[in-house]
């Protein structure tokens, strides 16, 4: 992992892998399922710590998504 080679990176001791994920689709449900699908994927893994998202202020598209309701 290269956060020992960039000073001042806030990746944690115990992190050796931050993944960005971009999901495009043709409305909001397939977006959706896809999203839940990736998140029913990425938590069967050893050692997953977090499962984030940003909005980018709403500025990628038309709609907006909230983990806590996806996984509902």
């Amino acid at each position: 992992s290269v956060k020992d080679k960039v000073e001042g990176s806030n990746v944690p001791a115990d992190v050796n892998g931050i993944y960005e994920i971009v999901i495009n689709g043709l409305d909001a449900k397939v977006i959706s399922e896809a999203m839940l699908a990736g998140i029913k994927a990425a938590v069967q893994i050893p050692g997953m710590k977090k499962i984030t998202a940003g909005n980018f202020g709403g500025n990628l598209g038309p709609h907006k998504f909230n983990l806590h309701d996806i996984v509902k």
